[in-house]
């Protein structure tokens, strides 16, 4: 059997690859399932509380030792539950960057890393050019997987092939609107004191020669009305984990996923001085306000295109 994975506390993009590429293969006669490690993110409990999708997630104890594995939304070893062993991973389908670890892939049969909004536009692309049509229930998942990936197709990686299967998705699934999606949004950035680290994702540091740093996220639907309620906590937070990970510079990037616009603003002076010596950007009252979209991915490239 083939079992399709991603990595641990999976986002919309790499679940709805995992459901519905799972679907696909079936289809085509390979038996296949899917194994979810760890609780997905907010975003995907919420879009299949909306559409009643369930998610019946292989669990460890069903995974046969003999499975070869398939790789979806990463190409990295160090991100992969210890079950996936490298001389079983068979395919990879991800959207990100050439990971370091690429090459210790030994029998990969099928190997695709686009540049895209999401890892579901390669996912759909094979539905449309398989001639089966996705359930309604992977075409959701597709759908707002991408939407999600890209912040509503706005984002800077958002590619011309993004667009064109979300259209196609719409034509053939009544239950897509894009109606649904400023409801999912908002419901996304109903974010609860205690769970407010969780969702700035700041956990991981990105180590380099002479510093270590910490980008967060947040993305969330107006973001300036959130950061009045929310901001003395999102430092409180910084000031934590910027302790407890040894680390030099702590600082957040928030997206305002309905308006498109960026803030980004660090833990303390130190961080804010990395901040405009790394981007170039300029501060206005302790915050860089930019009118476009942001992604951290955008700026950790460029962190390591300058300092690696």
């Amino acid at each position: 059997m083939k079992v399709i994975t991603s990595y641990n506390q999976p986002d919309l993009d790499g679940v709805s690859c995992m459901y519905a590429y799972s679907e696909l293969l079936n289809k085509i006669g390979e038996k296949t399932n899917y194994f979810i490690w760890g609780k997905p993110k907010k975003e995907v409990l919420i879009v299949c509380e909306m559409f009643g999708i369930s998610l019946n997630t292989l669990k460890v104890k069903e995974i046969s030792k003999d499975s070869d594995f398939i790789v979806v939304d990463l190409n990295g070893k160090e991100q992969l539950h210890s079950i996936v062993k490298e001389e079983k991973v068979i395919e990879i389908i991800d959207h990100h960057g050439l990971s370091r670890w690429l090459q210790s892939y030994k029998n990969i049969q099928r190997l695709q890393i686009d540049r895209l909004g999401a890892a579901a536009t390669i996912v759909a692309e094979r539905y449309k050019n398989s001639g089966f049509l996705p359930s309604r229930e992977s075409a959701i998942l597709l759908f707002y997987g991408i939407i999600s990936n890209s912040i509503n197709l706005k984002a800077n990686i958002t590619n011309k092939r993004d667009i064109e299967i979300c259209n196609w998705l719409k034509s053939i699934c009544e239950d897509i609107s894009d109606e649904k999606i400023k409801e999912i949004f908002i419901k996304k950035s109903i974010i609860k004191d205690e769970n407010l680290r969780e969702e700035m994702e700041c956990e991981i540091p990105n180590t380099f020669p002479d510093f270590k740093t910490i980008v967060a996220q947040l993305e969330v639907a107006n973001l300036k009305e959130f950061l009045k309620n929310k901001k003395s906590n999102i430092i409180d937070i910084m000031k934590e984990v910027k302790k407890e990970k040894n680390v030099n510079f702590v600082f957040i990037n928030c997206v305002d996923i309905l308006n498109g616009y960026t803030i980004i603003f660090g833990v303390d002076e130190e961080s804010n001085e990395f901040i405009k010596e790394t981007f170039g950007y300029k501060f206005i009252n302790k915050e860089v306000e930019i009118n476009k979209i942001i992604q951290r991915k955008d700026l950790t490239k460029i962190l390591r295109k300058k300092y690696l």
